[in-house]
């Protein structure tokens, strides 16, 4: 039954005093964000650096076999870690981010190399002081970056070059699937912005660097399997 208090509340929303506030509060929710990606998310969860090079060695045996598949492990790994990441910022945000799903690392061929995709797809619940769970949301949010091989012109070596991993706001993809509040739409979207600027942070400051430095961390070899490349013999 809805609360007497809870339906002042929302009437103070809709002036806007109460929505004020709750600005306020994302803002310190995004602080508190911020803290915690510039600690490093493995000081509170140790088990990410593992999955990570579980991760790296999965893709390191992949590129062993003459030829290159898809495995389910690769995907399994992905969601491991992108998985924990977000329960992390749950602990410190709370804005829960679940049922992950990503298909796999896609390297498509390019001229230069390839541009590689990381496509993630997650459900997004917003929880706001004293409303409580106000807005499901879904997540569609691609990492996005290039890799080539270029050859080093002292040693005439092959080595791997990883482009940058942009990080637009607006393309982070956020579908109201259900609000509690049904036509105060601007508590909804106090809901849906924070729930934006919490993934874009995540994605700048924790995902595409951990997927860059996956990259990176690959053999030029391995790279141009993936890519489809012939390779050295």
């Amino acid at each position: 039954m809805f609360q007497l208090w809870k339906l002042v509340l929302l009437c103070g929303l809709l002036a806007g005093t109460s929505a004020s506030l709750l600005d306020i509060r994302g803002n310190d929710v995004l602080r508190k964000l911020k803290s915690g990606l510039e600690r490093g998310l493995d000081t509170f969860d140790s088990t990410l650096e593992t999955i990570f090079q579980n991760l790296k060695t999965e893709l390191e045996f992949r590129c062993s076999h003459k030829v290159v598949e898809e495995t389910q492990e690769t995907e399994n790994l992905l969601e491991q870690l992108i998985s924990r990441i977000f329960q992390v910022v749950y602990s410190l945000t709370g804005v829960r981010i679940k049922n992950v799903q990503v298909p796999d690392i896609t390297f498509e061929a390019s001229d230069n190399g390839a541009d590689v995709k990381i496509p993630i797809t997650a459900d997004v619940t917003v929880n706001l002081p004293l409303l409580g769970e106000i807005v499901d949301l879904a997540l569609n949010v691609d990492l996005q970056t290039t890799v080539s091989i270029e050859t080093d012109t002292e040693t005439g070596a092959s080595k791997v070059v990883v482009g940058e991993c942009p990080n637009n706001p607006e393309s982070i993809s956020l579908t109201v699937l259900h609000s509690r509040f049904g036509l105060l739409n601007n508590v909804v979207d106090i809901g849906v912005n924070l729930a934006r600027r919490v993934v874009s942070s995540v994605v700048q400051d924790e995902l595409c660097p951990r997927f860059l430095k996956l990259l990176e961390s690959l053999d030029a070899e391995c790279v141009k399997k993936l890519i489809g490349e012939p390779h050295e013999k």
